[in-house]
């Protein structure tokens, strides 16, 4: 059994996708073209939202894709905890805290490294 701490919100999630086992869902949203923008001023521009049997995610695509924000919500007790996996335009990509059991949600905040961003964001989940 996974206990959580209270520095999961920080922690990656890869030991813990190793010990535990990793399942996928098929539903991914894309993220929006970058827009160069004539203010320099970085914001939150388009709105996402993704979702499955185990919770739901919302949030938004911030600072010309290279941000995501938002919040993940488990909504099932069923011993799955759901995260969002943030897709990287140079490959690979970066997951968000997971929340779980039944009732909680964690924040989604993930940053792209630099001369990447983000193309699209899917819904998983981790065993817990």
């Amino acid at each position: 059994m996974i206990k959580k701490i209270s520095s999961r919100k920080r922690h990656t999630l890869g030991s813990v996708l190793a010990a535990v086992g990793l399942a996928a869902t098929a539903l991914v949203v894309t993220a929006p073209a970058a827009s160069a923008g004539g203010t320099g001023a970085l914001a939150c521009n388009q709105n996402w939202s993704v979702s499955s049997g185990q919770g739901y995610a919302n949030g938004q695509w911030c600072d010309g894709n290279t941000r995501v924000s938002g919040t993940v919500h488990d909504n099932n007790a069923d011993g799955r905890c759901p995260f969002v996996r943030g897709y990287l335009s140079g490959g690979g990509y970066h997951d968000s805290a997971w929340a779980g059991p039944k009732g909680d949600s964690s924040p989604v905040n993930l940053y792209a490294p630099s001369g990447q961003t983000f193309t699209s964001v899917a819904m998983k989940y981790i065993t817990c």
